[in-house]
């Protein structure tokens, strides 16, 4: 199944709440000093409960970090941006994905449908500190090129690869090491 889209679902789909999500933390944040701060009685200005709450919430978000890998849930074809076709075949079980987030895989946009539908699992590896995490990720990206499931398949240009099945130096969905 190709991981672009499935029963209406698109990347574009995901991009548009990404940006609504986007859009709601940004209308949060205080336009001007007034909204984030209060005058006590006796003169002193103190920052607003809502934007101490507000705060409170970025600073669990990075205090509370996870690392996860997308998966394939069956055999099929992939988005691969950065593969020639811009497809990739994995076998069931294979990483198409590692990546991070401090919203949790349904604020993330992997909802169990979404996954369904673009036939993939979603699995937390680590929760932690947001560099702890990200520094994680990293090791694992840059670690995929000899990963056994990489080192399984041949060489791109050699006669037992395919068109859409060599080795590749990041996993399917991954663009770079970020």
């Amino acid at each position: 199944m190709d991981a672009t889209k499935s029963n209406g679902i698109s990347y574009s789909h995901i991009l548009f709440a990404l940006l609504i999500i986007v859009l709601f933390i940004y209308l949060a944040i205080p336009k001007d000093w007034q909204d984030a701060t209060t005058t006590n009685e006796d003169g002193s200005v103190s920052l607003s409960e809502e934007w101490e709450k507000t705060i409170a919430e970025k600073q669990e978000q990075y205090a509370q970090h996870e690392l996860y890998m997308l998966t394939a849930a069956r055999k099929g074809y992939f988005l691969c941006q950065h593969c020639l076709g811009a497809k990739f075949f994995l076998n069931e079980l294979e990483v198409y994905k590692y990546g991070t987030t401090g919203l949790g895989r349904n604020g993330r946009g992997y909802s169990e449908t979404w996954l369904a539908n673009h036939g993939l699992n979603y699995t937390v590896i680590m929760v932690g500190d947001l560099t702890s995490v990200k520094l994680e990720e990293a090791s694992l990206i840059g670690a995929y090129a000899i990963r056994y499931e990489n080192l399984a398949r041949p060489l791109m240009g050699s006669e037992k690869a395919k068109p859409y099945w060599y080795r590749l130096v990041l996993p399917p969905g991954n663009n770079s090491l970020d």
